[in-house]
Order: structure tokens, then C-alpha cells, then sequence
């Protein structure tokens, strides 16, 4: 039985006009989450979506046309004051949902306003040790070997929704200016013509456990602009990030092109759509490439690349060989205070997987 709520035995799926989807984080789950949002509209093209959402992935959720409204969740408030949170949830309840899903994998705090909203019906995951499932109306199993994009879609399932493999296509918005300021980008600085490689060195503020040294990223930098004059290095990072790309930048002896913390998120990803390929972590710059169709080369330590890898044909996965690698199975359950698995990624296998990509035709008979 559902705790406060009585479970329902079946949706009237033929009644559903508004529809309530809770993700609070992160940029990457939320990129992973856009073919979810893409066909549930498909199925019920009349239903108001409302995505509860916090800052943390506002960015993204806000550009998503498959989504009616927003409701930005400031949840680190309800810590600090815990009246802010019923008023929330008072506020919350002046609408009234046929269908609420909840998309977060292990969240507490999603399943409590789950339970708490008034919803018709509701569904969420069923994690391994994390106990939030016992709320909701349905129940999916959160899988630890699929990936998470696939996972999501899931979630769709119980409402009847058969999925497709054009469903799980991937998505991302860019508007005529965002294209604009890449291609006025690519001649101020003389790229037109060049083989343009994006390093996108940071993992948001919580990720250094699945960061590449900075070494690393300095010496494959220098170890590129030196094998072909052609190759330009470009790059990103957000605002928090900006010191670690400095360092990055002034050490590499030159070609090389520091964007970090000076553009929108938008502005930067039509400069990645540009670029030949892209070396990052696990991260979110790393599933938004895929979705522009950048070749990726994804670094791999902690981080599962059958789930956390990047969707798309063209994507690189690169793989620590630490006897332990990979250990995340929601993204923070490190299995060590100090993971070591990232340096077992040597400068030398990325450089030779980036000169297989830009040289296939060297490397046939290997």
C-alpha cells in the first residue's frame, strides 16, 4: 500500500489534461530526459506539462518546447526554514494533476512532494537501498546496467506508452543567434578551415573525483598542436571552472582558444556543435555533444559508461582500467573517499583514440 494515499489499480489515461514531472538535478540527467518529455507529449498532445525543476537544471528545463510551465524549487531553502517548504507544497496544491511522475532516482525529497501534491495518479523508481518507491501509485525498477536515457523512458510504461528507438533519439535547442555568434566566433578567430578540438576540462562543482588532471588536458593539448599545425584547441568551462581552463590554457604553447566562464551555456554549445570532437568526463557538456552531434571522447573512472556514456553513434568511450572502475551507480556513491581511477587514463590512449578519429583510414588494419 501506498503510504498516505490509497494505490489506484489503473489510470484513466483517456482523461489526462495535466501533468506534473519532478527532476531537481542535474544538467545531464536533465539533457537524458528530454526524449521522455518529447514522447509522453506525443501521446497526450492536449496535457499541460509542469516540470518542478530548481536552478540547477532551470537552464535546460526552460529551452524544453515540450514543457507548458515551470516551477523553480528553491529546495536548499527547506533546510534553512522549513515554512518555506509547506508554503510550497500549500501552493502546489491549488492545481490538480491526473498524472505526476517522478523522475528522480534516489531524491527523497521528490517522493515526499509526490505524495504530498494532489495527483491522480502517480509514478516513480524503485531504487535499490534508497526506499522512496513505497509512495507512489506505480513503480518502475530503476536498473543499474541501462542506461539512464532508457531508464526515463521506463517511467513511461505504466501509462501505456509503447517506446520506439525513434523515441529515444536525442534533443537540443539552439535559436538562430546562438548559431549566429559560432559562426562570427569561427572567423574572428581564424577556425574556418582548421581542425577545431574542444576540451571541456570540468565536472561541475561537485564532480572532481571524475575529473582529468590538469596535466593531463596540458600535455594532450600540447601533444596535438604539436602533431598538426592545423588543430586549434578550444576550451570550455562555467564560471566556476575558469581557473582550471586558465591553467590549462597558458600552458598549452599555443593554437589554443580559452572560452571558460565568458559565455551563455547556449552560446557554447554552438561553438561545440562546430568542433570536430570533444574530450570531457563524465558530465553534462558531454551528453548535450551528443545531442548536437559532436563526435565525444568520454572519460570514464568512477563512472559507468553503459549508463552515463554518451548516446550517439559517434561517441568515443574511454574507460579507466582500475580493477575497481567503475563504482558509481547514482552518481555519488563513490566507492572510495579518494578515486584514483582517473589517473589510469593516460594522455597516450586519448591522444591515439583522437588521431583514429581525425585519421580512420591509418588505423584500419588495427
Amino acid at each position: 500500500m501506498a503510504i498516505l494515499t490509497k494505490r489506484k489499480k489503473r489510470l484513466p489515461i483517456e482523461n489526462i489534461k495535466k501533468i506534473l514531472i519532478i527532476k531537481l538535478a542535474a544538467i545531464g540527467d536533465s539533457i537524458l530526459l528530454i526524449p521522455t518529455l518529447r514522447t509522453l507529449k506525443k501521446s497526450f498532445p492536449d496535457a499541460e506539462i509542469t516540470f518542478i525543476c530548481s536552478q540547477i537544471n532551470y537552464s535546460v528545463i526552460k529551452k524544453i518546447p515540450y514543457v507548458s510551465k515551470i516551477i523553480d524549487c528553491n529546495v536548499h531553502s527547506f533546510l534553512n526554514n522549513p515554512f518555506l517548504f509547506f508554503k510550497f507544497i500549500k501552493d502546489l496544491r491549488k492545481e490538480k494533476y491526473e498524472l505526476l511522475i517522478d523522475v528522480g532516482q534516489w531524491e527523497r525529497i521528490n517522493a515526499i512532494i509526490s505524495m504530498l501534491a494532489r495527483a491522480d495518479y502517480t509514478i516513480g523508481f524503485k531504487t535499490e537501498n534508497q526506499f522512496k518507491h513505497f509512495g507512489y501509485d506505480s513503480v518502475v525498477p530503476h536498473l543499474r546496467n541501462k542506461h539512464e536515457l532508457e531508464n526515463f523512458l521506463d517511467l513511461l510504461v505504466p501509462v501505456g506508452i509503447n517506446i520506439s528507438d525513434e523515441d529515444k533519439k536525442l534533443e537540443y535547442f539552439l535559436s538562430k543567434e546562438d548559431y549566429k555568434f559560432a559562426s562570427t566566433f569561427w572567423i574572428d578567430n581564424e577556425l574556418e578551415g582548421k581542425t577545431v578540438i574542444c576540451l571541456h576540462p570540468g565536472c561541475g562543482e561537485n564532480g572532481m573525483p571524475r575529473e582529468w588532471a590538469v596535466q593531463n588536458y596540458i600535455d594532450l593539448g600540447n601533444r596535438l598542436v604539436d602533431f598538426d599545425d592545423d588543430i586549434r584547441i578550444l576550451i570550455t568551462g562555467a564560471s566556476h571552472e575558469e581557473e582550471r581552463c586558465r591553467q590549462i590554457a597558458t600552458n598549452i604553447r599555443k593554437n589554443v582558444i580559452n572560452t571558460a566562464g565568458q559565455h551563455k551555456l547556449d552560446n557554447v554549445v554552438a561553438l561545440v556543435q562546430k568542433a570536430k570532437l570533444i574530450v570531457c568526463s563524465n558530465t553534462g557538456m558531454l551528453h548535450i555533444a551528443s545531442c548536437v552531434g559532436t563526435k565525444t571522447m568520454g572519460l570514464h573512472g568512477p563512472t559507468n559508461p553503459l549508463k552515463w556514456g554518451s548516446y550517439n553513434k559517434k561517441s568515443v568511450l574511454i574507460q579507466s582500467d582500475k580493477f575497481c572502475s567503475p563504482c558509481l551507480y547514482l552518481g555519488h556513491d563513490y566507492g572510495c573517499q579518494v578515486p584514483q581511477c582517473m589517473a589510469h587514463i593516460s594522455v597516450d590512449d586519448v591522444f591515439i583514440y583522437i588521431r583514429k578519429a581525425l585519421n580512420p583510414e591509418l588505423f584500419l588494419n588495427n
